[in-house]
């Protein structure tokens, strides 16, 4: 059962791996263009854009798409019915706002363009759709129709952003242009391979509606908490220090997104795994093996990545964007903290304790958008990373203790996990300064020592695979 559990993780893992990181690649060889040939200042805005759409679709949507992956998983009730709930979800939802921006518009309360308007309704709709397509395809076990249409997104993306940024020359507008082509596919390649069409007219029962929105509705606190952790201290930079400040910490966030990519391939398994196989005695150990491991692997990973830190930002970052490598290492720190978090919030969900999911965000995300606001006013925008760090800890720190005391009987090393942290930390200030990379070896060298074991266990697995 173990070993049957084990490779149906590893295989979901190895299938999202191929479409994450197809799809990075391709990023990371545009980033370049894209500093090259947009200002701080279009960037920032667009980021902004990107940001607030965000915080709409689980605000509009009442975060639908987890009930979506929760009651697919489940025998309770038919796929038609839970995806037309969600479809139905959508559309109200971006009704609201389809009013709220026509009206906001032509009363001139908007601080921007009728084009960025445009794009806001328009990412709104495509992002909530592959949100619901997505899990619902994922609740299917549709893998591989999920890695197709994350590898079509963003070719179509980047072949688009060239053709109208180098050969057409229409600048941020052809920047938006291509995000809007490159969903606009994944939307309709997931309607097709979903067979969504067949679940139009079908009679949805009252009392399905009420309980997904049972479930999903308390993940609306906890969503706009992750926003303020995730994204806020972009707004604080921007109303403190200017949209240029802000393009430039905008664009910091591509080298901890090396790391955020290897915990999504990760977390997009585990989401479908941690319901399939929830225990809240966890038994076997399974969960409880599963986090250590993927404790240790992000750990190093993210130490090696800072380690890289301004030999990749020399090759990613064009002109004035160079000087975003300072803001990469405690935000790193950030995004691994954030990766734990995730992680844990599946065995929530899993257990259906959605309000215990909210309540330990907010507290983190209120203690970051506090600290974000003070220490950006101090000393800029190294404190809105210092802030997103902080708040990061603080959501980590409280859900791991709620989840093993309520939710899962796992088996947290503390020791290890915050010596590791501390370790962590010490890096990041040394990876802030100039020619400090050197240094950085022998913390990396205490790092991998910590969490030996688990790279052990790694790369046994590792192996057998190759073996065979």
């Amino acid at each position: 059962m173990a070993k049957k559990r084990n490779k149906e993780l590893a295989v979901n893992a190895g299938l999202f791996a191929i479409s994450s990181f197809g799809s990075k690649i391709i990023s990371f060889l545009l980033l370049p263009l894209y500093t090259a040939v947009l200002s701080t200042g279009d960037y920032g805005t667009v980021d902004l854009m990107n940001s607030t759409v965000s915080l709409l679709v689980p605000l509009l949507t009442l975060n639908i798409q987890d009930a979506v992956l929760r009651f697919g998983l489940g025998k309770d009730a038919r796929p038609e019915e839970i995806v037309s709930v969600g479809l139905r979800m959508v559309a109200a939802g971006g009704a609201v706002l389809l009013v709220g921006v026509a009206a906001l518009f032509f009363l001139g309360l908007l601080p921007v363009s009728g084009i960025y308007c445009v794009f806001l309704l328009g990412m709104f709709y495509l992002s909530a759709l592959s949100n619901v397509l997505t899990m619902y395809l994922k609740s299917q076990d549709h893998v591989r129709s999920l890695v197709v249409s994350g590898l079509g997104n963003t070719f179509i993306m980047s072949a688009s952003a060239v053709l109208l940024l180098v050969v057409f020359k229409i600048g941020v507008l052809g920047y938006m242009f291509s995000m809007i082509l490159g969903y606009l596919f994944s939307v309709l390649y997931l309607f097709w391979a979903g067979k969504v069409w067949q679940c139009f007219g079908v009679e949805v029962r009252s009392g399905l509606v009420r309980s997904m929105i049972a479930l999903s509705a308390p993940l609306v606190a906890n969503s706009i908490a992750w926003w303020i952790n995730d994204v806020s201290d972009r707004y604080v930079v921007t109303l403190i220090c200017g949209a240029a400040a802000n393009g430039l910490y905008a664009v910091a966030y591509k080298i901890p997104s090396i790391l955020s990519t290897l915990q999504s391939i990760f977390y997009s398994a585990w989401a479908i795994s941690a319901v399939k196989e929830f225990d809240s005695q966890d038994s076997d150990g399974f969960l409880g093996k599963t986090y250590e491991l993927y404790s240790g692997a992000i750990a190093i990973a993210c130490s090696i990545i800072m380690l890289l830190d301004i030999p990749l930002a020399k090759i990613l970052y064009s002109n004035d964007f160079f000087d975003a490598w300072r803001y990469v290492p405690l935000l790193l720190v950030g995004v691994m903290l954030n990766g734990l978090s995730l992680f844990e919030g599946c065995l929530f969900t899993a257990a259906c304790k959605t309000k215990a999911v909210s309540w330990t965000t907010v507290v983190g995300a209120a203690v970051g958008i506090a600290t974000c606001i003070g220490l950006t006013l101090l000393i800029g925008p190294v404190g809105a990373a210092i802030a997103t760090l902080v708040g990061y800890l603080v959501t980590w720190s409280t859900r791991t203790v709620v989840m093993t005391r309520n939710i899962a009987r796992i088996k947290v090393s503390w020791r290890t996990e915050i010596a590791t942290l501390l370790f962590l930390i010490v890096q990041a200030l040394l990876a802030m300064q100039w020619g400090m990379q050197l240094i950085q070896v022998p913390v990396l060298a205490m790092v991998v020592f910590l969490r030996r074991l688990q790279l052990k266990s790694i790369w046994s697995f590792v192996r057998k695979k190759i073996a065979r």
